[in-house]
């Protein structure tokens, strides 16, 4: 057990990727306060289980699957015992041990043929653990949503996307809990609790697919299946240190989940790297990823008329060293002027949204809303009360931003910027400090990938720095239909110690 709040954080930094004089940096610095032999045994078991594989990907794990040095059901124990190990976390809103147990042995006997003495063709995930965001249709699960309310029929048994992943061979073992029926990036649930930050348990660990963040984080399973219709993928990836890809709309089949907004929703991974993101965008989409590989060092467009009064001087400073850093290993990268662009997508991103979630909802809105929290059902209201003609202009001002950025688009591989303009915020946390002053949560952790999901563009987000102990997401966005080179430039940075934290 970690006897202490600094050794929590210690285990983490190090199990998620800090190398050891960043450790030792970290040692050095916290000496005067903490025992130094009990912090090099947080060391050394954070180090060791890095080693065991427990942050390892699911590239790694399918090769040591394929030479036989691990098996499906090693790898659910890990994820059990991790599961057991950061309780605290609150990621996880449902598991049966023993039906995925059942279901880890018939996918080894599978891979060896020792129930049939012959070994059928196995899938690019065969024995992989994988997580599910609890608002998809789980085939023989309960689906809540994180809410009390009554949710409307989906009409089938298991979401296509799920389905995708379990004939994959994917190990469907869980379900993640959520901001309350994912409308909210904070990842706080009044009915569910909140699901904690893996690397400070007193932040948020953004949403809404918070459980399958901080579940991957920490080794309960090797990806997460989430959605994301605002930022709600990339937000909960970034603040606990990971990859997350919002593919372009429609990429990934939605049916068989619960809608926020149908004409913003996304399904997407979160997995602990690009190569990662982009396997299982192949099984879920059912296209190539194959063909985005970069060639040359990219060009890059930084949107920094937006940006400047927006970030938090921790996260600027990082996004500037960043910056300067890919300079010096060869790309391109151009000033943007997107300010006027960015700021009418965010002004009609709610009017769409709310009216939608509200028509989706209407049954039980049309009762009180029993059910559903005032954050959630205050929203809910706004959007009901909102006309025709206000949602329409909505959408034709959404079609503007979109032709828009694609035209900034043109010229460029992608846009970069930091994915949120702070660090994770602290639970229960309202306002910000930013350079233009004091900032909204809500506008400061949505307000920077809202428009993409919006406009349905390929997104990615990769960590980049941290803010101390706390992660910083670095955020690629593609042009339309542009998933694979998207998830190409995401390799590519990541091979230039993008993330390595080194």
């Amino acid at each position: 057990m970690v006897e202490s709040q600094f050794e929590f954080l210690f285990c983490r930094l190090v199990a998620c990727g800090a190398n050891c004089s960043t450790a030792e940096t970290l040692l050095l610095h916290e000496s005067d306060s903490f025992c130094f032999s009990r912090l090099s045994l947080a060391l050394t078991r954070a180090l060791c289980a890095k080693e065991e594989g427990i942050m390892s990907s699911i590239i790694e794990n399918l090769a040591l699957l394929r030479d036989g040095k691990t098996s499906s059901l090693e790898m659910l124990a890990q994820a059990k015992e991790a599961a057991q190990s950061h309780a605290a976390l609150n990621a996880i809103a449902w598991v049966d041990w023993d039906l995925a147990e059942q279901a880890a042995s018939r996918l080894d006997e599978q891979r060896t043929g020792a129930s049939s003495g012959v070994k059928p063709p196995l899938g690019p995930l065969h024995g992989i653990p994988i997580t599910i965001k609890d608002l998809y249709q789980v085939r023989g699960t309960p689906l809540m949503a994180g809410t009390r309310a009554a949710l409307p029929e989906l009409g089938m048994d298991e979401a296509i996307a799920v389905s995708r992943l379990r004939e994959a061979g994917a190990l469907i073992f869980a379900k993640t809990n959520m901001h309350e029926i994912a409308l909210g990036a904070t990842g706080e649930n009044q009915w569910t609790g909140d699901v904690l930050n893996p690397f400070d348990h007193a932040h948020q660990a953004g949403g809404s697919s918070s459980g399958a963040a901080a579940a991957t984080a920490v080794g309960i399973g090797f990806a997460g299946l989430g959605s994301d219709t605002g930022g709600s993928v990339r937000i909960p990836a970034a603040f606990c240190g990971l990859a997350g890809f919002k593919p372009s709309f429609g990429a990934i089949p939605l049916a068989g989940a619960l809608h926020l907004s149908w004409t913003c929703d996304h399904a997407g991974p979160l997995a602990k790297t690009t190569a990662d993101c982009a396997l299982l965008y192949e099984v879920m989409s059912q296209r190539s990823a194959a063909h985005g590989a970069v060639g040359r060092a990219p060009c890059f467009g930084v949107p920094q008329d937006w940006l400047a009064p927006r970030l938090a001087d921790d996260v600027s400073q990082a996004f500037e060293r960043q910056v300067a850093s890919l300079r010096a290993k060869g790309a391109e990268i151009h000033e943007v002027k997107l300010k006027a662009v960015l700021d009418r997508a965010w002004a009609c991103y709610s009017a769409i949204v709310r009216p939608e979630a509200a028509w989706i909802h209407r049954a039980v809105l049309a009762h009180g809303g029993e059910g559903f929290s005032e954050s959630v059902l205050n929203p809910m209201k706004l959007g009901e009360q909102m006309s025709a003609l206000q949602y329409i202009d909505a959408m034709q001002e959404r079609e503007a931003v979109r032709r828009d950025l694609n035209a900034c688009l043109a010229d460029l591989d992608a846009l970069i910027m930091p994915t949120t303009a702070v660090a994770p915020p602290r639970r229960g946390q309202t306002t910000v400090s930013v350079a233009g002053g004091t900032m909204p949560v809500r506008d400061a952790v949505l307000g920077q990938t809202a428009a993409f999901s919006m406009v349905g563009l390929p997104t990615l987000t990769i960590p980049f720095a941290r803010s101390g102990a706390l992660p910083l997401g670095l955020q690629i966005v593609g042009r339309a239909q542009a998933d694979a080179l998207v998830l190409a430039l995401g390799r590519w940075l990541e091979s230039q110690g993008v993330g390595s934290h080194d």
